[in-house]
């Protein structure tokens, strides 16, 4: 059985970087925290012994907040890592010495300390000596540079004497004001009377029943019954008047002010750092108004960036396919195998996968705004406005993620603290545009609005944002009431992307578009065209394509549709890619599909295609991160808000003499 290593830490310290380089993985790594939002698993093998490596997710406390706060603290308290390795940033020790002060009051003895980033920490005069840090702290200590290789050999040196019993520690376990001190030990006297230390260090859940964790004061009710834990309670409630301070917040100064005592013994600072250039930026681009203005520069340059690259790349392909298509026709005698190869899966999965350009220049250009470190001065430029509309800041992190896909998205509000903050930005998530949709409006744009692609494109997003937060503010009104959270986010150092870091995990995230064409797509596209062919071929009205779109015909005419684009928008439901697949099977070539439609029912389909239902894998995810009752609430809102859109812009437009 392999001995099981665990990486933990704060978000955005290179804990990822680690794992990819222990186990040959390409995780992805992110120049802004919230990155890792469940554990991830690899092997390392080193001196021909294997170990299971599990990447946790970063967390700045083991006090229970989160769903990712949970999943770490659930995964080190069980004793499920025979090694810890505790990834620490040099450049913020305080900080991070805080997490680790928390893992160490769990009682574990198998903790390693990774000291990430030490080249960083020199530029910033920030002198650490190793070797005293490991006698004061009491645990191995190896100095890192992740992103340069620095130091690895040793840690795996140092994980492998750890998990084969050959390095021994004694953990330095904080100290805290002898009342303080009082209390734990009363609380600990009351649990040794029950079983829970069989299981449990009962200083750390002394600890925790003092600042109140929710997790915890359940876990003493079923083994103390109400009345001891309500008096025990009482106890601390009476201190926290002597101190005039919640307990929470009396423990956390104290620990800080431990880390510092500690810190004081091995940390040396060289020199005083003024106002950086960095500081500088940072000024500019989070001002309430020029980072604003920004953000919308550096978007519309990012559209205009793919449009510009990607369109022709897209054409040519575009181009291959149906050739390819011209090419095969002649050599298939049976009707029917021609008419499914040609006409299903070669004009289906070929229209689709014209867009991986697009799809991969996208992800490509987000990669780079990641790793710069733009996105997390982005996150608090929006915060201001998010606010006004009932979203917390950190709702900016799984909306942005959104932009990629909607459900690795809905899936990292786990990082949100608070379950009305996470379940509003769940419900929301849906309505901004993924990479799929981008496939589909990249489409209508470059065919119906030749010469402004990206003002077209841009409108669409702007609108499906804007939108997103007016739901919120509605939501956070009238649905799903409650307090904002406070927004705490971690300003990134500003670094030169690595072009190769940044080409792979592009690739990594757009290879899924090439997946989803060779399975769902290609099921979609031979389901698309046995319905349009089958039991009579499409065109006489009798194709259950056509009997389908028309039973949905008379709604689809309120926005200005007709039955071609109900059967598009039914099997978009499946994957928003098949919008354009179906258009493709039906109509056989671009230019015809540019010749069926007005400028104006292209927009009203690209804006009714990017805000209905979302696909099926998102509707998935709202259901496991929540219940079916808000996923069929997430896809009856929107069919509702895609309808009303459609219909007045339609109304409107037509009115303009669109």
């Amino acid at each position: 059985m392999m001995k099981v290593i665990a990486l933990a830490g704060n978000p955005n310290v290179g804990k990822t970087t680690i794992f990819n380089a222990l186990t040959g993985l390409r995780q992805h790594v992110g120049n802004w925290p919230g990155v890792t939002v469940e554990k991830k698993e690899g092997v390392l093998e080193y001196r021909g012994q294997k170990f299971l490596v599990v990447d946790l997710p970063g967390t700045y406390s083991l006090t229970a907040h989160s769903i990712d706060e949970l999943v770490a603290r659930d995964f080190l308290l069980k004793g499920s890592a025979d090694v810890v390795v505790n990834v620490i940033d040099a450049t913020a020790l305080m900080r991070n010495l805080f997490l680790t002060m928390e893992i160490l009051e769990m009682g574990l003895n198998n903790v390693i300390i990774a000291l990430n980033k030490v080249d960083l920490a020199e530029k910033h005069g920030i002198e650490i000596n190793v070797r005293r840090m490991e006698e004061v702290l009491g645990v191995p200590v190896v100095a890192m540079s992740a992103k340069e290789g620095a130091g690895l050999d040793e840690l795996k040196e140092k994980i492998h004497q750890m998990a084969n019993g050959m390095l021994k520690e004694r953990p330095v376990i904080p100290q805290y004001d002898p009342e303080v001190e009082r209390e734990i030990e009363h609380i600990m006297a009351v649990l040794r009377d029950t079983e829970l230390g069989e299981e449990y260090n009962l200083r750390w859940l002394a600890i925790k029943l003092l600042q109140r964790d929710d997790g915890v004061i359940k876990l003493i009710l079923r083994h103390l019954g109400s009345e001891k834990l309500d008096e025990i309670m009482g106890h601390i409630a009476e201190v926290e008047a002597r101190y005039k301070r919640a307990m929470d917040l009396i423990i956390a100064s104290q620990k800080y002010e431990f880390i510092d005592r500690l810190m004081h013994r091995f940390v040396r600072y060289t020199k005083v750092e003024g106002e950086s250039f960095s500081d500088q930026l940072d000024r500019f681009l989070t001002h309430p108004v020029y980072g604003l203005l920004t953000l919308f520069g550096v978007f519309y340059l990012m559209f205009k960036f793919v449009f510009a690259v990607g369109l022709p790349l897209q054409g040519y392909l575009d181009d291959a396919f149906t050739a390819f298509g011209e090419w095969l026709a002649p050599h298939i005698a049976n009707e029917a195998l021609r008419g499914l190869l040609v006409d299903g899966i070669i004009a289906g999965v070929g229209s689709v996968l014209s867009f991986f350009p697009l799809v991969f220049l996208l992800f490509l250009a987000l990669s780079v705004l990641e790793d710069v470190g733009y996105m997390a001065r982005a996150a608090v430029v929006m915060e201001r406005i998010m606010r006004k509309f009932g979203l917390p800041g950190k709702s900016f992190i799984p909306l942005v993620l959104a932009f990629g896909c909607n459900v690795p998205a809905v899936m990292a509000t786990r990082t949100l603290d608070d379950e009305r903050d996470r379940l509003l930005t769940m419900l929301v998530n849906p309505l901004i545009p993924c990479s799929a949709r981008l496939s589909v409006i990249s489409f209508l744009a470059g065919a119906f609005f030749a010469s402004h692609q990206a003002l077209v494109a841009v409108s669409i997003y702007a609108t499906a944002v804007l939108l997103a937060l007016l739901v919120a503010w509605l939501l956070s009104r009238f649905v799903i009431r409650g307090e904002e959270s406070p927004f705490i986010i971690e300003l990134p150092e500003y670094l030169i992307p690595s072009w190769k870091t940044v080409t792979l995990h592009s690739w990594e995230r757009s290879k899924e578009f090439i997946k989803k064409a060779g399975t769902i797509i290609l099921l979609g596209s031979m389901a698309i065209w046995y319905l349009s062919s089958y039991p009579v071929q499409m065109g006489t009205g009798g194709s259950y394509a056509e009997r389908l779109g028309m039973f949905f015909e008379p709604y689809m005419r309120l926005m200005g549709l007709d039955w071609k684009a109900a059967v598009s928008l039914l099997f978009g439901i499946i994957a928003k890619e098949n919008v354009i697949s179906t258009y493709g099977i039906i109509y056989g070539s671009e230019e015809a599909i540019a010749g069926a439609m007005t400028p104006l029912q292209a927009y009203v389909l690209g804006m009714v295609t990017t805000l209905y239902v979302p696909c099926i894998a998102t509707i998935g995810a709202v259901r496991a991160e929540s219940n079916w009752k808000w996923a069929a609430f997430t896809v009856v809102y929107m069919i509702a808000l895609a309808s009303l859109v459609g219909i007045l812009i339609w109304n409107v437009g037509t009115a303009l003499g669109y």
